[in-house]
């Protein structure tokens, strides 16, 4: 009896731990860059069921697509604020081409601050080699989440999407004449661009992203 009753708790905690293991997500949404521009993106972690209080992660980006670096050498990458104490300190490397390695911990075991949404903030480039209507992948690999009672956690790998084409602001495209083509992704023509909401579409036969906002050429 009893020796059921231990098995019985040993399978309940590792049912347990298994189930927050796959609960804790990081990850990158997927972004859209321009064949040669600048584009700020967040890494985030969903950690529902945890609270740690370090984090471990490799960022793979494709050819062509790299971190920004700074004028002074440094990786444009920063901790998300509203999610980290003053006392978490970040390091970020290129371990090697394409690979990126982020280490944040907390000398006094602080927790981070909610359990989803932005963790780290970066700036990414594209170098001009990129083709405007490809796809790229990205990953998150290598995750190792700390609690504060020191317990790591190994989250699996995560994967998001690159697109590759030109963003448009809406007011630039205001003042185009009847005679530029603007289809839609199902190949409908629209005619009156005044309608046109954020998305995707094919204007002079190019695929363009129409965003609020005029697009920032970094």
């Amino acid at each position: 009896m009893r020796k059921k009753i231990l098995t019985a708790i040993v399978f309940s905690l590792a049912s347990i731990c298994s189930m927050s293991q796959t609960s804790d997500k990081v990850y990158v949404e997927d972004f859209n860059i321009e064949p040669k521009g600048q584009r700020n993106i967040t890494v985030n972690m969903d950690s529902p069921y945890n609270v740690f209080c370090a984090f471990q992660f490799d960022l793979y980006l494709p050819d062509g697509v790299s971190v920004v670096l700074k004028e002074n050498g440094e990786l444009h990458a920063s901790l998300n604020m509203q999610r980290t104490k003053s006392n978490h300190n970040m390091s970020v490397e290129r371990i090697k081409n394409g690979c990126y390695r982020f280490v944040c911990f907390s000398l006094t075991n602080n927790a981070f601050s909610g359990q989803e949404g932005p963790m780290v903030n970066l700036k990414v480039e594209s170098d001009g080699s990129l083709l405007e209507g490809e796809t790229m992948t990205g990953s998150i690999e290598n995750v190792i989440l700390t609690k504060t009672n020191g317990q790591d956690f190994k989250p699996g790998k995560t994967t998001f999407n690159i697109g590759v084409m030109t963003e448009t602001g809406i007011d630039q495209i205001k003042g185009i004449g009847e005679e530029t083509e603007v289809y839609d992704l199902s190949g409908n023509r629209i005619y009156n661009v005044k309608t046109l909401k954020n998305g995707v579409y094919i204007i002079n036969g190019r695929k363009t992203y129409i965003t609020d906002k005029k697009p920032i050429r970094r």
